[in-house]
């Protein structure tokens, strides 16, 4: 009798639990309005984000065939679709010619046959940023304003590079040691007169810049830039060298920073100094990585 009970109660209990996971119930939950808000406005950046995507997808082929029709634009009234000019800093145009006919520049020689040969007059002074500023701009260097690597600073008459200017931040936050810029620091291009190829691309001619000096900060136009000599370093300058060096007496050397080199014990010490810390109140504070070997 017992047992019947007892396997009654399994049975009874097994169809409550049953019925009490399968049967719905109500359930009363409250939604503030800030996560009402939070959920639309997600949802609606979701949704634009999608829209935009698929409006981008569509007008595609329409953005392509325009740029195409510009372009095409540009070449109607050329008889050739590309022009490369390679230019080699500080080439001699004699020794170029003695070695052409030596057959040392066979390339050389060759489009020398094809077109033609000619030796031109640099500027003054002969030196490379001057001179690669004439061949950009077409002018002078009394009117594009780059007359050597360096120039001075009118009010502390302090050498300052002649191609650039990075300036600061027009503000600041200061927190402690520290002080955050806002905004953009000012770069500005000291090199004055249009550059070829923006003259190009007011005619809807794209062109390809690689490795131009006197070209940074790049100016906007349509193609590509990839600037090199006279590109500022970290510290602002024009670049130079590390000298490690066992020598404890200051030697006379041309130009780089001297840094001393501990050797003991088959274990080398020394550092490598990095620029300043920007973001720091007291800029004379430099980085130093110690390597030991």
């Amino acid at each position: 009798m017992e047992k019947k009970n007892t396997e009654r109660k399994i049975i009874i209990l097994s169809l409550a639990l049953f019925f009490y996971f399968i049967y719905p119930k109500t359930l009363h939950a409250y939604i503030g309005p800030g996560a009402g808000f939070a959920f639309l406005t997600s949802f609606a950046t979701l949704f634009v984000t999608f829209l935009l995507a698929f409006i981008s997808i569509l007008i595609w082929p329409i953005r392509l065939l325009f740029k195409a029709i510009r372009r095409k634009k540009g070449f109607t009234k050329t008889n050739v679709n590309r022009v490369v000019i390679v230019g080699l800093d500080g080439l001699d145009p004699l020794l170029a010619r003695k070695f052409m006919d030596e057959g040392k520049l066979p390339n050389l020689a060759k489009i020398k046959e094809q077109g033609s040969f000619t030796c031109l007059g640099t500027t003054l002074p002969a030196m490379s940023p001057v001179a690669w500023s004439s061949f950009i701009t077409g002018v002078n260097p009394s009117k594009h304003s780059i007359f050597d690597f360096l120039s001075r600073n009118k009010q502390t008459y302090l050498p300052e590079l002649s191609s650039s200017q990075v300036g600061k931040a027009p503000k600041a936050i200061s927190l402690g040691k520290y002080q955050i810029p806002i905004g953009k620091p000012k770069i500005q291009l000291l090199r004055k007169s249009k550059p070829f190829w923006n003259i190009l691309s007011e005619k809807d001619i794209t062109s390809s810049i690689l490795r131009v000096p006197i070209t940074f900060p790049p100016e906007k136009f349509k193609g590509v830039l990839l600037s090199a000599m006279c590109v500022p370093d970290l510290k602002g300058t024009q670049g130079t060298f590390s000298f490690y060096t066992t020598e404890t007496s200051e030697k006379k050397h041309t130009g780089g920073v001297q840094i001393p080199v501990k050797l003991e014990a088959n274990k080398i010490t020394s550092y490598i100094a990095g620029p300043e810390n920007s973001l720091m109140k007291n800029r004379k504070l430099k980085l130093r990585y110690k390597k030991k070997s």
